[in-house]
């Protein structure tokens, strides 16, 4: 039988019928979350912070949860919307198409690069490829707070009586870190969580500091080695830099990127081969080089 919670049109209960992990939080609970997103482009997101032992490229975020209907991957589901955002005082620190800027942003539509969803004995379990959705790397350094935000896309047109059976409804998870958020911009549910707020605060219910989740990842510990490469005749020097870095390649290049580890883009640009990184703080920073090969990235250090 579902469970009535306080806010209970956030929650539902799932029906009897229904690379290398780097991070991991197991189901507990057969009760879930609403994190989705309307036809229309509204929607209610949730979230929960990890943190990572070692620094690391992410490859997958897998999010787990269930739909009572039994019918999410052939008739609701469109796509998924997942960010990744730096902490701010125990909490994402920003709102998808809001304030703050993620690491991270991956809006997928059914079908495309990146996007998997498994219908599984307990649930549904959405599988974000992040190397496949995104051009760029993303890179989290250790013992940092990030939080992974999830919503489902659907071609659901309210929030009514049946969204716990028709949408997506995150299970709750291990507990770890800061308590998991949730955030209504529009207010559909009206409980004034237009910006992010405790998950367990709104339904009273302390299971729901932890939802459930896992990250995929390879270890990227900083060196100047290469991370990633498509086109083997392209490469960069010198590395470690203090100054300039040459890009030789025999294909042309058609456009260069330099983002630092937290994945925010760098002003830069290239002249002939070099690109000028004196105005670029001392650390570990990842480029993009694309031809008509393909992509390479690596890592280099700006002395």
């Amino acid at each position: 039988m579902k469970r009535t919670l306080l806010l209970a049109a956030f929650l539902g209960l799932a029906s009897l019928n229904a690379q290398t992990t780097i991070f991991n939080q197991t189901v507990t609970s057969q009760n879930g979350i609403v994190a989705d997103a309307l036809a229309n482009g509204n929607f209610v997101a949730s979230a929960d912070d990890f943190t990572l032992a070692s620094q690391s490229r992410i490859t997958k975020v897998k999010v787990l949860g269930f739909q009572n209907a039994s019918n999410l991957e052939t008739t609701i589901a469109t796509g998924a919307m997942l960010y990744i955002y730096a902490d701010a005082a125990g909490s994402p620190a920003g709102i998808p198409n809001g304030a703050g800027n993620p690491i991270a942003a991956i809006n997928v539509a059914k079908g495309a690069p990146g996007y998997s969803l498994v219908k599984t004995l307990t649930g549904y379990t959405f599988e974000i490829d992040v190397t496949a959705a995104l051009s760029t790397p993303v890179v989290l350094s250790a013992n940092t707070t990030y939080w992974v935000v999830f919503a489902a896309k659907t071609n659901q047109t309210s929030y009514g009586a049946n969204s716990g059976n028709n949408g997506f409804n995150w299970f709750s998870g291990q507990i770890n870190g800061n308590g998991a958020k949730l955030v209504d911009p529009m207010n559909a549910f009206g409980a004034g969580a237009t910006n992010w707020t405790s998950i367990s605060f709104l339904t009273d219910e302390p299971a729901f500091d932890g939802l459930a989740f896992s990250i995929e990842g390879q270890n990227a510990t900083l060196g100047t080695q290469e991370i990633f490469s498509n086109v083997k005749k392209t490469t960069i020097s010198p590395n470690p830099t203090v100054d300039y870095l040459n890009v030789n390649s025999t294909e042309k290049i058609n456009t260069v990127e330099i983002f630092d580890m937290n994945g925010r883009k760098m002003n830069v640009s290239l002249d002939g081969n070099k690109i000028d990184v004196r105005n670029l703080n001392t650390g570990g920073y990842i480029i993009n080089i694309e031809t008509k090969e393909g992509r390479t990235t690596e890592k280099f250090i700006k002395k």
